[in-house]
């Protein structure tokens, strides 16, 4: 349970771990990608307090950001504020913020490692950090697409995004959500890009109809385009020629539809709209996870696209969608370059009807119109006709290299939800051409409640979707990975801590009451597997509880067991009084559990005593790595896979330094031999006093030497000391 909550807590009925796999339509395998999370009954947020983050419509001020360039294609630099004209609707703005944006033109050459401990109390990111989200469309992408598509990616991956980028790939089926921060996060996202397919195997076979002709038949009961398919059967032999005196009469006076043909096209069209609305819900939900996101966002969307549906009602909901999140949408054709239809291959029999041929070659201008018309209406644009998708893509990063961001004011204060058009102009460049969001729509309450679909808390699943940590609750999340169990996983233990000093709590018959409701997931990036716990936790604190968390902040600590490989753990808190939110990502590592190993060595300066859920005797752990000068600082850790003598005993010393990062030495403790258990189990906890130790940034070096293998180990453990008194005062902001 939670260490330092007095009263009740506990996981809500019926739920608990959940293992969750790719392959559905909203099952995607990263925490992001799992099940859409049931609806929740946060507090209402009191007025006095700043309202949670939502799309920009609610501010004061709207931001809008310009792509231009010249009509080859290349952004134009150097523009300055007085040559925008803006406006609403066709009134007149007044641009009241302006900044050009340039990012570096290379790579940098030494990407940030990953934290030991992960905060979203970090300092500031670059502002100038764009936000990616590639869709791999794999529910229509064949093998030969994936494969070209794949390699322009990766090319994208190590020559396109810049350090500060955020980089989310998704796929639509393969299970794959994950959210990374270039350029350490790069080879995670290549690793994942290796192990993507395309999943659509097209329909060869001599009863072949298209979307668009079975949309054309099916809905809108165009007797042309029956008549059409039915010639086309008739020439391939799976129908009949009707029986009719006149057959060019019979095709301009036809009112009905031929019985095959139309089954044949109510299939078709049922198969397209279960591709369609997978890809657009996932769409739909890539851009609402960028709502709260500011600065360039950008939605790059590779598939074979699809054709345009005004009866699907995600179409429109992917638009608002996009308005909403101020986020581009490029659609890249991964088919590449077509020759001939396909009508036109031999595979297909003989010649098509002359009345037909003009369809046939018109029918691949059509076929994508869906995917196009989304990108031209969000600012962005389309990639097509070309085997050569890299430089597409190139395109697409060099377009988000130099942008301006334009703000305004809107004249129009009206809370009415309705949509409001936005035109950009550089009127002393007339060559110049523009790209940028075509409107917003005003906030309104009354639409927002609108949103909200049923089964869903819409502000914690954005929350978990967003590549961006939110900050209204400090949080800070650490892993620790320990023994394996009988299942040959390894146990570990994820501990997040909240800072108690943000939750609001009420003082009431001489305790501390509040509460906080979480949601923690963790995901495996080869398989995509995810594991799920949600709980509510009400708290009723003592003053001296109290005053103690609001300095080692209040922990939730939860037990994963997990394979070997790399994962992703992301919680979302929220004060249930407030409504405040917080959000933390931390990625980590299992080993291979075979050889010989040390588990996650536990540093704290926390008592046995103080920590409900602790084995007796040991110091609990704790994500915090820092440290009060004076304190004891306390260690300790277990070590496997030690070779055993003839009665079944190892034989192992350890020794450690603890030191400042200029190399001054704190504590040195000679290697010495652990003494296992009757078991033959090793393990020890050690300690040792702050009260020399400068403020300051150290290290603890623990040395672990196997006398029967002569294998060695080294393990490093990051820590700060802190003067006396500055804890409570000071947010953590350690990283590793």
């Amino acid at each position: 349970m939670n260490p330092g909550a007095e009263g009740r807590s506990g996981p809500d009925p019926g739920r608990g771990w959940t293992g969750l796999r790719g392959g559905g339509l909203f099952c995607l395998g990263l925490l992001l990608g799992a099940s859409l999370l049931p609806a929740q009954e946060p507090a209402q947020p009191k007025a006095s307090q700043a309202p949670l983050p939502t799309f920009p419509g609610q501010i004061e001020q709207v931001t809008v950001d310009v792509v231009v360039t010249d009509k080859k294609g290349v952004p134009l630099s150097g523009l300055a504020q007085n040559e925008f004209e803006i406006s609403e609707d066709g009134v007149p703005q007044t641009v009241v913020s302006f900044e050009a944006v340039r990012v570096p033109p290379a790579p940098s050459a030494t990407p940030k490692p990953a934290p030991r401990v992960s905060t979203n109390q970090r300092e500031a990111e670059d502002t100038h950090g764009r936000t990616f989200v590639v869709l791999f469309d794999d529910i229509r992408l064949t093998a030969a697409m994936a494969q070209r598509a794949k390699g322009a990616v990766a090319d994208f991956l190590r020559s396109g995004v810049r350090e500060g980028d955020r980089v989310t790939l998704v796929a639509t089926l393969a299970g794959t959500w994950w959210t990374t921060r270039m350029e350490a996060g790069r080879d995670e996202l290549l690793a994942l890009v290796k192990g993507l397919d395309g999943r659509y195997i097209p329909d060869n076979g001599r009863e072949r109809m298209t979307d668009l002709e079975a949309k054309r038949i099916h809905i809108d009961r165009d007797i042309e385009a029956a008549q059409r398919v039915q010639r086309r059967y008739t020439e391939l032999g799976v129908t009949q020629q009707p029986q009719t005196p006149d057959p060019q009469q019979s095709r301009l006076f036809a009112t009905s539809i031929d019985p095959y043909v139309s089954s044949r096209a109510a299939e078709v069209y049922s198969q397209y709209r279960v591709r369609s609305r997978t890809t657009l819900a996932i769409l739909q939900r890539s851009l609402e996870a960028l709502n709260a996101t500011k600065g360039r966002k950008s939605v790059i969307l590779i598939s074979a696209g699809f054709i345009w549906d005004p009866n699907l009602e995600e179409f429109k909901r992917v638009a608002q969608a996009a308005r909403r999140a101020n986020t581009a949408v490029y659609f890249v054709n991964a088919e590449g370059l077509k020759g001939m239809a396909s009508q036109f291959t031999a595979e297909f029999g003989g010649a098509l009807p002359e009345t037909d041929l003009g369809f046939a070659l018109g029918e691949d201008f059509w076929d994508a119109e869906g995917a196009e018309t989304i990108a031209s209406e969000s600012g962005g644009f389309t990639v097509r006709d070309s085997n050569d998708l890299s430089a597409g893509l190139k395109r697409i990063a060099d377009e988000n290299g130099i942008y301006y961001l334009l703000g305004y004011s809107p004249k129009n204060p009206a809370r009415d939800g309705a949509f409001r058009k936005i035109t950009v102009k550089v009127p002393g460049r007339k060559d110049a051409l523009i790209r940028a969001r075509k409107g917003y729509y005003a906030p309104s309450d009354i639409a927002e409640a609108g949103r909200q679909r049923q089964g869903v808390d819409r502000t914690f699943q954005e929350a978990l979707d967003s590549p961006y940590e939110m900050g209204g609750l400090p949080l800070r999340m650490t892993h620790f990975v320990a023994d394996e169990t009988i299942l040959g996983k390894a146990r570990v233990e994820v501990v997040t801590e909240v800072d108690l000093r943000a939750l609001e709590l009420e003082a009431r018959d001489g305790r501390y009451r509040g509460g906080v409701e979480f949601l923690l997931l963790t995901a495996q990036r080869e398989t995509g597997e995810s594991l799920r716990y949600e709980q509510k936790v009400e708290l009723n604190l003592l003053p001296d509880t109290r005053e103690r968390l609001r300095t080692t902040w209040f922990p939730i600590r939860r037990e994963f067991e997990l394979q070997r490989g790399a994962y992703l753990a992301k919680i979302v808190v929220r004060d249930m009084r407030s409504g405040r939110l917080g959000t933390v990502v931390h990625k980590f590592d299992v080993p291979d559990l075979s050889g010989f190993r040390v588990s996650t060595p536990v540093l704290t300066d926390s008592r046995p005593e103080e920590g409900e859920g602790a084995t007796p005797g040991q110091a609990p752990p704790v994500a915090r790595r820092e440290f009060v000068q004076g304190e004891e600082l306390v260690c300790r850790f277990e070590v496997y896979g030690a070779q055993k003598d003839g009665s079944g005993m190892p034989r192992v010393d350890m020794g450690y330094v603890a030191r400042r990062v200029d190399g001054a030495v704190l504590k040195a403790v000679a290697p010495a031999e652990i003494r296992p258990t009757s078991l033959g189990k090793l393990s020890r906890l050690f300690r040792f006093s702050l009260q020399a130790a400068e403020p300051g940034s150290y290290e603890l070096v623990m040395i672990f030497y196997d006398h029967l293998s002569g294998k060695s180990l080294e393990l490093k453990e990051p820590f700060s000391v802190l003067g006396e008194g500055t804890l409570e005062q000071t947010p953590s902001r350690t990283g590793g």
